[in-house]
């Protein structure tokens, strides 16, 4: 009886991976310090879980009001990174654009999420101390957006949970 290996994501990783793709990651990853606890690594994890590494059926439609592209950006929030969302110019697909705009999201969520941070109006993020715990609600905040997040810290704070723990969340 021979086991057979199954396929990890990192093997899918490097069977996708072009030098044009590594090097905008790479290029990416300078929008990150020491100070934030995120890497070159985490970017690649976001873009395994968002496109499936850049899967052209996991990145939806050009132009679309939905979450697209690489990183699964809104128009919204690409648009907020200086990203053009038009049908003819969609840069949510270009993977430079894209993991720029990505990395510095990522970066600026771990600002709000480092301290307490007035988002929009009363919508407050509560700030997580544990770098650890932190780059979970970096995470989640990148997928679910920042202020969803930050509602449910205050949510849990009001359960009487622990809104500094992601598993309270």
């Amino acid at each position: 009886n021979v086991a057979t290996k199954q396929s990890s994501d990192v093997d899918t990783w490097l069977e996708r991976e072009t030098d044009h793709v590594r090097k905008a990651l790479e290029s990416a990853f300078r929008h990150f310090d020491g100070n934030d606890n995120l890497t070159v690594n985490t970017l690649e994890a976001v873009y395994a879980r968002e496109s499936s590494f850049g899967l052209p059926e996991k990145m939806g439609q050009r132009g679309s009001i939905d979450p697209a592209g690489h990183f699964q950006l809104s128009p919204k929030t690409a648009r907020r990174y200086g990203l053009t969302v038009t049908k003819n110019n969609d840069q949510r697909f270009d993977i430079d654009y894209a993991s720029s705009a990505s990395a510095r999201y990522l970066k600026d969520l771990h600002t709000f999420f480092s301290k307490d941070t007035t988002l929009i109006g009363t919508t407050k993020t509560i700030g997580v101390k544990d770098p650890l715990e932190r780059k979970k609600f970096v995470l989640g905040a990148f997928n679910a957006g920042e202020g969803s997040i930050a509602k449910a810290q205050r949510l849990a704070r009001e359960a009487g949970k622990n809104p500094q723990l992601w598993s309270d969340i």
